[in-house]
């Protein structure tokens, strides 16, 4: 897939990829290392949770840590934003598709 970091200057919102995911997930992201994610999303402790699932482990994300480099659990999640296709490029891809 195509990065489309350039033609995207805005970020989708948690909620916008969270409710993409549901409906169209789960997403194949790698990390700038090469790392493969599978991303899902899932209400977790009453909660909505984008969830990267690397070979092992699980990383959750929430409203208040997206896009950060560090989730609110203090768990890197770097992976899913910046390799290619990253959770931005799977979101934009998808969009496109569904309009």
């Amino acid at each position: 897939m195509k990065s489309t970091k350039s033609c995207h200057s805005n970020k989708p919102s948690f909620k916008e990829v969270y409710d993409c995911l549901k409906y169209h997930g789960p997403a194949t992201c790698v990390s700038s290392k090469g790392t493969q994610y599978t991303v899902r999303a899932e209400v977790t402790s009453g909660r909505p949770t984008i969830i990267g699932c690397p070979r092992t482990g699980e990383i959750r994300i929430h409203e208040d840590c997206w896009g950060q480099q560090l989730t609110c659990q203090r768990t890197r999640a770097g992976g899913i934003y910046n390799g290619e296709p990253s959770i931005y490029d799977w979101f934009y891809g998808t969009v496109s598709k569904a309009t």
